[in-house]
């Protein structure tokens, strides 16, 4: 793992939003994922280190996070009628479990939350 944290958590949000697309059989908007890891590192440059260092402990946290930057930073509008109507098929079958909770964001009535 890296010893910057900022950078381990825009890698790992990078894969996380690959894994999503690809498990969507969609092809990522790659402008607006590379826009949002940039809202993500401008977001963590604001926090101290303590609070870098337990996202990276919690994963409940950090994703928190994610979710919020993929709203914010506007890939929460790309695609939304497809992924809305792919969300409702239970015959996803996800690469990764923990990339697809970015489903909740289609799904859920998502609440607006300052990142």
């Amino acid at each position: 793992m890296s010893a910057n944290p900022i950078h381990t958590l825009r890698e790992d949000y990078r894969v996380h939003l690959q894994t999503f697309y690809a498990t969507l059989n969609l092809a990522p908007p790659y402008h607006s994922i590379e826009r949002a890891i940039q809202h993500l590192s401008n977001t963590l440059r604001t926090k101290p280190e303590t609070f870098l260092q337990a996202l990276l402990e919690d994963p409940q946290q950090k994703w928190s996070l994610y979710e919020r930057i993929f709203q914010a930073s506007g890939l929460a509008r790309k695609h939304r009628g497809i992924i809305r109507q792919l969300a409702r098929k239970p015959t996803i079958s996800p690469a990764s479990e923990e990339s697809l909770q970015f489903l909740r964001i289609f799904t859920d009535t998502p609440t607006s939350r300052p990142c």
